[in-house]
């Protein structure tokens, strides 16, 4: 019996491993040091680092992701917002975006195919980001970031050897190539 290895596989294998260790270390997205994971308010809710959400990641009512002054909160009135706070996080909390959306218990997730979606307990959408398969050139890998600064973008990777990210959409300019305009 031979053992056969395809490259390719062999490839892409190490590079998501790559790519899970420096994400997992908050090198990729911050380039600073890893946070501890934030607890969630529902326990179906998939777990992220502080500052991350992955594919298929979900943000319950009450849930969160930080980094630095910076947090995304999915708040129990229903509204996915971006807030920031002073350096040493005390202060009044800024504005930065919101989804605009209402509903007592609504959620955000990161759904397998790259789109952002507030959505209603029923399932229904009520808000999305327009990065999914059928709105922009779609990449295998995306996640949410929440930036120091007041900032949050959906980054997509390639099945690349390095780790390369694209930024698809950012709650400061919204979609960005290669998605196009939203306006279609």
């Amino acid at each position: 019996m031979s053992l056969r290895t395809n490259r390719p596989t062999v490839t892409r294998i190490a590079s998501t491993t790559a790519a899970v260790l420096l994400a997992a270390t908050g090198l990729l997205a911050t380039g600073g040091a890893a946070h501890a994971a934030v607890p969630t308010a529902m326990p179906t809710a998939v777990p992220a680092t502080s500052d991350t959400l992955a594919n298929g990641g979900t943000l319950a009512p009450g849930a969160s992701l930080t980094s630095g002054d910076t947090r995304l909160v999915m708040q129990q009135n229903g509204d996915l917002a971006l807030y920031t706070t002073g350096a040493d996080g005390a202060g009044d909390r800024q504005p930065r975006w919101h989804s605009g959306t209402t509903g007592e218990g609504n959620k955000a997730e990161l759904r397998a195919d790259g789109n952002l979606v507030v959505t209603a307990p029923d399932g229904g959408a009520l808000w999305q980001s327009r990065t999914g398969n059928d709105d922009c050139r779609h990449m295998p890998w995306t996640k949410l970031t929440v930036h120091p600064g007041g900032d949050m973008s959906i980054l997509a990777t390639t099945d690349s050897e390095a780790p390369y990210f694209v930024r698809l959409w950012s709650a400061s300019y919204g979609l960005q190539f290669p998605c196009g305009s939203p306006a279609r």
